[in-house]
């Protein structure tokens, strides 16, 4: 009865030290397969680098975990001084940058309505300084510096290309001026002056001639 036993304890043993060995192989194999999983990383881009990262957005903090950064597909409302929330009107993607309080200075980005791509800068209170791109074949762009009180702005469109000044969110001189609008701007401006009555929207991009000629037509 005795040599059974030693010989079943014996048996367990040596099944013992073949799972070991088993266990050790299968480590030293899964250790293998991390270090050149990691290689292939390295080769791919570099140090610590991959080829692809993708993501719907990307934040970088500073040292107070203070938002300075963000790349996202669909970018959040801005916030500007004393919590001033400033809409946006459509959804946008791209690049913003922030200050040290977080308040959003400005930004790179694609508007999803109209299509059109911005890059801005701004103070703590409004936007400042823009470039704005139309997607059309026309190729229409605008500079504009300066905020709601006087701004001159530069200005290519179906028009023609012109400087002008501007005060109180009107036009007081244009460098040349466009004595006429083209037809199809001119709707786009009555259509404007139909959906925001008493905005003056045409005096927003045109002088009071211009704008007086195109809604007399209406």
């Amino acid at each position: 009865m005795q040599e059974p036993l030693n010989q079943r304890v014996l048996a367990c043993e040596q099944e013992n030290r073949r799972l070991r060995k088993l266990l050790a192989l299968q480590s030293v194999a899964g250790l293998a397969i991390v270090l050149g999983a990691y290689a292939g990383i390295s080769r791919a881009g570099g140090d610590n680098t991959v080829d692809t990262i993708r993501a719907r957005e990307i934040l970088v903090v500073d040292a107070n975990n203070v938002v300075r950064a963000r790349m996202s597909g669909d970018m959040p409302d801005a916030v500007m001084a004393g919590g001033r929330v400033a809409k946006r009107g459509t959804k946008a993607a791209g690049f913003m940058i922030y200050d040290e309080e977080g308040i959003e200075r400005g930004g790179y980005v694609t508007m999803d309505t109209g299509s059109n791509a911005m890059l801005s800068l701004d103070s703590k209170h409004h936007m400042v300084a823009h470039m704005v791109v139309g997607p059309d074949k026309e190729e229409a762009a605008a500079l504009r510096l300066g905020g709601q009180q006087r701004a001159l702005e530069f200005r290519t469109d179906d028009n023609g290309a012109r400087m002008s000044l501007e005060a109180e969110r009107k036009v007081v001189q244009q460098i040349p001026a466009i004595d006429t609008l083209r037809p199809e701007s001119c709707q786009q401006q009555i259509e404007l002056e139909q959906k925001y009555p008493g905005r003056n929207i045409c005096r927003f991009r045109f002088t009071a001639e211009a704008c007086a000629r195109c809604l007399k037509a209406q």
